[in-house]
């Protein structure tokens, strides 16, 4: 019986209930073409029914709710013997690259793992995976929030590592380091590397109190340190840093001047930890107010950080987000407020199911709270912290990565999935 409920919802995927299929392969990816966002539940039957935990890397399966293509990367075998897989942890650099080859269709994803070292792989839209492999010891990254690959389409294969302590350029069709300009450069960086649209300025930690920022084009090396400092958030367009420690401590730096604002401490009405970095702006929910959680628009307001909000009480659990998709002034019209970021959730508590728009689930919003939309529901069952989803787009936007126990399987893979293209 739930063999059978999972091909009719999968074949009413396929038949129109999900994203059309059929764009070109180098087409942009439209979040307009997912459903929206209103209180869809997960599918568990129908889920149960794929045995995603038994079967291969390699699998592929249509959401039972979206029909949006989910394909799992990892296995306990692949790329190598492994207790859990998944991408890089939490929100920060770039995971998976850029869309290159025939019709920019390819993308090169990071592996991490429990037991292995990382690895990379390539995958092709509605192909597949090929030429798992290692990476060199050379470009290793320190730890998780060390590897970022680029956002420009004139390089989309290059990656940036930090190995020890120093941020090499690695090129990841050659698997070698290639190193031009300023690169290497010895920026002492700890963790939590992130760059901006054009690859200028990187910006990480280099303790847990001090925060670097790197002009790879002018060799400028700048830090800060606070007390209260644990991280620094570098919007896209690559002129302002907001200093956070997490919660409701915040100072804007300004790194066209290397000026600082005043300290914000807003209490319960600023919460800057787990944020979309966007163009201008940053978008995070406020989960210093009661569940379920508002979402925040943030942005620079002379020398402090303003916010206001986006959605009242709607995001539930959807509490970490991304802006690692880049939109061009074409894409968005101009207006930098109707930037897409994704979000994801983690914790099925029954006290919120019917009372937030998603429950456990991955998906995709605007900045000024105009539009939500559904990409899948990732059926990871009371994950832990460092496991949880965190879907996080390629620069392009055309795949999201996520992590998953699949249903409480009692390990970790990584998946991809495919945006609907226009």
């Amino acid at each position: 019986m739930l063999l059978a409920v999972a091909f009719a919802l999968l074949s009413c995927a396929r038949d129109g209930a999900g994203p059309p299929s059929g764009p070109p392969a180098g087409a942009p990816p439209d979040p307009t073409l997912l459903p929206v966002a209103s209180k869809q539940a997960p599918e568990t039957a129908a889920y149960r029914a794929l045995a995603v935990a038994s079967q291969p890397a390699g699998f592929s399966y249509n959401d039972p709710v979206t029909g949006v293509k989910v394909w799992k990367v990892t296995s306990s075998s692949v790329p190598a013997p492994n207790t859990g897989a998944g991408h890089d942890y939490a929100d920060g650099g770039n995971r998976a690259t850029i869309g290159w080859g025939p019709d920019n269709n390819t993308h090169t994803i990071l592996i991490r793992g429990d037991g292995m070292a990382y690895h990379l792989v390539d995958f092709t839209r509605g192909v597949g995976f090929s030429n798992y492999r290692v990476l060199p010891g050379a470009a290793q990254p320190d730890r998780d929030l060390c590897f970022s690959f680029s956002n420009l389409a004139t390089q989309p294969r290059i990656a940036y590592v930090v190995h020890n302590g120093v941020l090499n350029r690695f090129n990841s069709e050659t698997m070698q380091i290639e190193n031009t300009g300023n690169f290497p450069s010895n920026v002492s960086a700890f963790a939590w590397l992130q760059h901006d649209r054009n690859d200028v300025w990187f910006v990480g930690l280099v303790d847990a109190t001090t925060a670097f920022a790197w002009n790879s084009q002018t060799n400028q090396y700048l830090t800060h340190s606070e007390t209260w400092l644990d991280e620094g958030r570098l919007e896209r367009d690559g002129r302002y840093v907001v200093l956070t420690n997490g919660g409701s401590q915040i100072r804007l730096w300004d790194l066209s001047d290397n000026s600082l604002g005043p300290v914000q401490n807003g209490g319960i009405d600023v919460w800057f930890a787990h944020n979309a970095s966007l163009r201008s702006q940053w978008v995070t929910a406020n989960v210093n107010a009661s569940a379920p959680f508002a979402e925040d628009r943030y942005w620079v307001s002379g020398d402090t950080v303003a916010k206001t909000q986006i959605l009242n009480q709607s995001a539930g659990t959807l509490v970490h987000h991304s802006g690692n998709w880049v939109q061009s002034d074409a894409e968005l019209g101009g207006d930098l407020n109707r930037q897409w970021s994704f979000l994801s959730g983690y914790d099925d508590d029954p006290r919120w199911a019917d009372a937030v728009l998603w429950r456990h689930a991955v998906g995709v919003q605007r900045s000024d709270g105009s539009d939500q939309r559904l990409l899948l529901h990732h059926y990871s069952v009371n994950p832990t912290y460092w496991e949880i989803p965190w879907g996080t787009p390629s620069p392009d936007g055309k795949v999201v990565l996520f992590n998953s126990n699949m249903n409480g399987a009692g390990r970790y893979d990584l998946f991809v999935a495919e945006m609907p293209l226009r």
